[in-house]
């Protein structure tokens, strides 16, 4: 398996040794199985070590903010998540708890030789690595598999806006704007038995007030995700530099939460966009919102 990770999309976080036990990766922000870095960099150290490779998801219900629209959201796409993993080879578990113990104490249970989890710029989530990494006795290495160009390689500092991160982004695209391996059938399978998850209790557990329930639409997943972005790209990308505007058309592409939840990588909608047959108006207005507007938000994080 040829991904070896752009080393500029990588850094540790702590200094532990690598053991020789099964390869984690803690999702948190990118929770989808397809396109996906860190998971990609987690299969590639997995295979090279010729062991399991597991994904862990730890669901904390104090999360600020969130409600029984949002966990649902998140849940129901992780279920699908869960699906195409295991067909893959790759065991998932959804934990539930205080994310940097509930980790710290299932990878001991199981003995990870290293753990792989995808950058977050939110205070909460930075301060939860801090943790994990000094609590874990293996490594634990994060990939930013959300933004196109790495926030860290974009800039060291707090851009004044976008028109000083846009020359930095526009740099280095061609080096980062790269497709993505596919994920692998993992050849080294867990040999202990798996009991099926219930996803919909769990939601019940985080969100039991249905104050701000779920809603039909959008429907949540990778697969409703890249429909909505292929009928965009068929029906409505032409036209978004002029219609994006008016409150009056359905001009936008409907995505945010698709990227939100990472159950879309922004990189493949920059792939799919830069390739299709659009004017070139809206092709540089679209590409401006999704990588340029996008990541100055976690640049100024």
């Amino acid at each position: 398996m040829e991904v070896r990770l752009d080393p500029q999309r990588l850094r540790a976080l702590n200094r532990a040794s690598r053991g020789t036990g099964p390869v984690l990766y803690w999702m948190s922000r990118d929770q989808r199985a397809e396109d996906n870095w860190a998971l990609l960099f987690a299969q590639e150290m997995a295979l090279d070590g010729k062991v399991p490779l597991g994904v862990v998801f730890v669901m904390d219900s104090t999360f600020p903010g969130a409600t029984r629209r949002s966990f649902g959201f998140l849940l129901r796409g992780l279920a699908e998540t869960a699906f195409t993993l295991e067909n893959k080879g790759i065991r998932f578990w959804l934990l539930e708890g205080t994310p940097p113990e509930t980790l710290d104490a299932f990878a001991r249970k199981v003995g990870a030789g290293a753990v792989v989890t995808d950058f977050d710029p939110l205070r909460v989530k930075r301060a939860w690595k801090e943790k994990a990494a000094s609590l874990l006795p293996c490594p634990l290495f994060e990939v930013d598999a959300h933004n196109v160009v790495p926030c860290w390689a974009a800039s060291e500092k707090a851009e004044y806006g976008a028109y000083t991160l846009r020359p930095r982004i526009t740099r280095l695209l061609p080096r980062f704007l790269t497709d993505f391996p596919a994920l692998q059938k993992h050849p080294s399978p867990w040999e202990e038995a798996h009991a099926p998850i219930d996803f919909e209790a769990a939601l019940l557990r985080a969100a039991p007030s249905p104050e701000v329930g779920e809603v039909a639409e959008p429907k949540p997943g990778t697969k409703a995700g890249m429909a909505l972005l292929g009928e965009f790209l068929r029906h409505r990308l032409d036209s978004y530099a002029v219609d994006r505007n008016d409150p009056n058309r359905k001009g936008v592409s409907g995505l945010s939460p698709y990227l939100h939840f990472g159950q879309v990588s922004p990189q493949r909608v920059a792939l799919e966009v830069s390739k299709a047959a659009v004017s070139e108006e809206s092709r540089k207005a679209f590409l401006e919102e999704l990588i340029v507007r996008r990541e100055l938000s976690d640049n100024f994080c």
